[in-house]
């Protein structure tokens, strides 16, 4: 409902706001590497601050959903009202979907044997296979009306633009706790929400899923339950990349692994140097204490996706809390997918894939 001139001024109102605050904090220290965390912290939450509002700010209409049958509409509330929904791929589409990915699928277990197990070595998003597969699951999920229910939700016409193929072992590691001092790992390993609210996202089991092959996991209201002020939602949803960049002075000095900023204790100092009015980390699943009130709630509130090949979740992972399973025996696999409004002449490849991390 805003003009232009008024969108303008709502954007130089938050940017004067987001620069007060950060001119504040550097005055209050003279540490050249706060300094640094603080710069970088500064111009990602800019990013994102203009994304969001520049997304919010777009026009939108719900009268391209079309609700040709009951569960359609079902499935577009419960999006609405919970954040997530399940449903199921027909037997034929996964049999085409395993067929397309077969050598990709064959060189990820070729890995696995020789200890190559990083996400990376596990994983495809791009390529003549997953494009393919992107095709049969826009059919799919069209003719599910998973497609409708989607961009009811998004309010802009939505269809699947990316996706990564992927294989999930025992071997794996990169989710695994790296606080030694801790009596064990919390439950709530991997527990996150997404930075970007732009791309709702959906798994897809290729394989038949139990407790002891890696379910994804969703904890319905959890991320509201935090009461977290805009400031903080912000700052959490992009503080884990500050000092990734490779040019960036702090890469090598805080040492981060995979999504674990606070496993380092330099950027937790750094972290912790910020008002508590501004602190969260939406990676917080590897931060909660065992035997903590918090790991118990969250325990408790706890949903996991079991099921046959073809179970999938559509969920938008921005606003729901929620996590990848740790395969202990047997083999997952699974694609992670993003759905998004872009035309393949206007879809940004980075932005995508830096959403199915």
């Amino acid at each position: 409902r805003l003009s232009k001139r008024q969108f303008e001024s709502c954007c130089r109102q938050c940017q004067d706001s987001l620069s007060a605050i950060f001119e504040s904090l550097a005055a209050q220290t003279q540490d050249a590497r706060e300094l640094v965390f603080q710069e970088e912290l500064r111009a990602q939450c800019e990013r994102l601050m203009f994304e969001e509002l520049k997304h919010y700010y777009a026009a939108t209409s719900r009268d391209f959903a079309v609700f040709t049958n009951p569960q359609t509409q079902d499935d577009a509330l419960r999006l609405r009202q919970d954040q997530f929904y399940f449903g199921a791929l027909s037997a034929a589409a996964v049999a085409e979907i395993l067929s397309i990915g077969t050598k990709d699928l064959a060189r990820f277990r070729e890995n696995a044997v020789h200890g190559r197990v990083t996400r990376d070595e596990l994983s495809a998003n791009s390529g003549p296979a997953i494009r393919r597969i992107v095709r049969v699951l826009n059919n799919e999920f069209k003719a599910l009306g998973v497609l409708d229910a989607v961009s009811a939700y998004a309010g802009s016409r939505m269809s699947v633009t990316g996706l990564a193929l992927e294989l999930s072992v025992p071997q794996s590691s990169w989710w695994s706790n790296v606080f030694e001092a801790l009596p064990r790992a919390p439950q709530t390993l991997y527990a996150h929400v997404d930075e970007a609210i732009r791309y709702p996202k959906s798994i897809v089991y290729l394989t038949q899923v139990t407790e002891k092959t890696g379910p994804t996991s969703c904890y319905k209201d959890a991320f509201a339950s935090f009461g977290l002020n805009p400031l903080q939602e912000l700052v959490g949803r992009v503080v884990g990349n500050v000092g990734n960049a490779t040019g960036s002075p702090l890469r090598d000095y805080y040492g981060k692994k995979y999504h674990q900023s606070m496993s380092s204790a330099r950027f937790r100092q750094h972290f912790m140097s910020l008002p508590a009015a501004m602190r969260f980390n939406s990676h917080l699943g590897w931060d909660v204490c065992p035997g903590s009130e918090l790991e118990q709630s969250m325990a408790d509130s706890e949903q996991l996706m079991l099921g046959a090949p073809g179970t999938f979740l559509v969920f938008d992972g921005a606003r729901l809390l929620h996590r990848g399973g740790m395969v202990q025996e047997g083999e997952r696999i699974a694609l992670q997918v993003v759905f998004s409004n872009a035309t393949p002449a206007s879809r940004v490849l980075g932005k995508i894939k830096r959403a199915l991390t």
